[in-house]
């Protein structure tokens, strides 16, 4: 099987994806670049794919990383041997959601990082698992570990990332997307439209899941992972 390279979401630390790995038994996540340019994010990440091993690797990416990964394989093709992309969405964001990530940082920066993660846990963990006491927790030592500067800058790029609709058509390695069925942010039609566009796109519902599949079923993740690896 190809490498694995995973990327996490906003607010997310790499250590969010271990129980995948470790029930993959390979692979591995790396921390998204600091910055407040979606461009020289992508630019950054490709220097690493290119300046290491010549294998290709199968990028998997949650939310955030997910757009990243999207960009890499439009950047650096054949760097990119498959796509798993998790929550995911190739528009870009409409004028009143650029706004309200610059709002949403100015909040976090008032409030604090538990009253930002306690928002997350509730908005984005699916109707049943949003009162779990340890995925609340996780969600908010990997905040507290990222912290607020990071938060602004990330939420900066996203605000100004490109629409990648257009160009999925020029990705023609195997793309698995996965989303939740209960995502409020990357609507299942989001995800469903990006494995439509693509050359070789396959899509994936998650009953009773929301927009951090990674988080709350990290062995369904892994189960789903290792099948598409084993198609390559």
């Amino acid at each position: 099987m190809p490498p694995v390279l995973c990327l996490p979401g906003l607010l997310c630390t790499p250590g969010l994806f271990d129980p995948v790995l470790s029930a993959l038994g390979q692979g591995r996540a790396v921390a998204l670049p600091q910055g407040d340019d979606f461009e020289s994010l992508v630019t950054t990440l490709a220097e690493g794919l290119t300046g290491g091993s010549t294998e290709p690797v199968v990028l998997v990416g949650m939310s955030m990383g997910s757009y990243l990964a999207l960009a890499l394989a439009l950047r650096v093709p054949d760097r990119v041997a498959g796509l798993v992309l998790i929550g995911t969405n190739a528009a870009a964001d409409s004028p009143k959601g650029a706004a309200l990530r610059g709002k949403v940082a100015a909040w976090a920066r008032r409030e604090g990082m538990p009253a930002l993660a306690a928002s997350i846990a509730d908005s984005m963990l699916s109707a049943a698992r949003r009162a779990d006491p340890v995925l609340r927790d996780t969600i908010l030592r990997m905040a507290d570990a990222t912290g607020i500067e990071t938060f602004a800058a990330h939420q900066a790029a996203l605000a100004g990332r490109p629409d990648q609709t257009a160009r999925l058509a020029a990705i023609a390695c195997p793309v698995l997307v996965l989303t939740g069925a209960e995502d409020t942010v990357t609507p299942p039609d989001a995800g469903r439209a990006v494995a439509e566009g693509v050359a070789a796109g396959r899509f994936v519902l998650l009953d009773g899941v929301g927009h951090m599949p990674v988080l709350e079923r990290p062995q369904l993740v892994a189960t789903h992972l290792r099948a598409f690896l084993e198609s390559l």
